[in-house]
């Protein structure tokens, strides 16, 4: 099941975590400014305190009608995950909130992602699905490839890498196309010379993950 709501209080840590980040290629700082040019590690306890009572109402609309697209839509996403990982995920929790901030983070260790409120509802939907299979996919990988992947960082690194690349070449699947409408794009720009490297071994692996987790992150070290 997958829930959104509202929590200014995630936007301040995000705001300390990504506003002087740069990461594969991207500049965080810089996306957080493009649409916040006022904020600063001085005033942004008091910023967004303040943007959340002005914009009010516009964030309850989003949130009202992503909660309501995601609910029409994730029994279509739990069933096309089924055929990935040959597993039910339907039954978990995966919890989000919307952010006025462009990053769309997801905190593995709190168990929730976030996604950008200014985005269009089928934008939001692509991220809400693209974050809730990073989960899936280091639960999967915890409790049936442990012996390979205990002990590797999620967050950077070459698991992070090839947690990313997955996510593109699983989500441009015409299953998971069907309901989100939109190309899954390599968001960072350092994972497009390794792309293709990934993607052949995936097809080669013909669903069999431990193969494909192996192979890849050979291919990444």
């Amino acid at each position: 099941m997958i829930k959104i709501t509202l929590d200014k209080n995630l936007d301040k840590e995000t705001f300390l975590n990504f506003f002087e980040l740069k990461v594969g290629g991207v500049d965080f700082g810089e996306k957080i400014t493009k649409n916040h040019p006022a904020i600063s590690k001085d005033n942004f306890q008091e910023y967004i305190d303040d943007y959340y009572d002005k914009n009010k109402e516009e964030l309850m609309m989003s949130l009202l009608e992503i909660n309501n697209l995601a609910q029409q839509k994730q029994a279509d996403f739990f069933s096309a995950i089924k055929d990935v990982f040959k597993q039910d995920f339907s039954s978990k929790e995966y919890n989000g909130t919307l952010s006025i901030f462009d990053c769309n983070p997801r905190h593995l260790d709190k168990n929730i992602f976030q996604v950008y409120y200014k985005r269009s509802n089928q934008d939001k939907l692509g991220v809400i699905f693209h974050e809730v299979l990073h989960f899936i996919f280091f639960d999967h990988c915890r409790a049936n490839l442990g012996g390979i992947v205990n002990g590797m960082d999620q967050n950077q690194g070459k698991y992070w890498n090839l947690s990313e690349i997955f996510n593109v070449i699983i989500l441009n699947q015409l299953a998971f196309q069907k309901i989100i409408k939109k190309q899954e794009k390599i968001f960072y720009p350092k994972h497009k010379e390794i792309y293709s490297i990934i993607e052949k071994i995936w097809q080669e692996s013909d669903g069999n993950m431990e193969k494909f987790i192996k192979e890849s992150l050979v291919a990444l070290s």
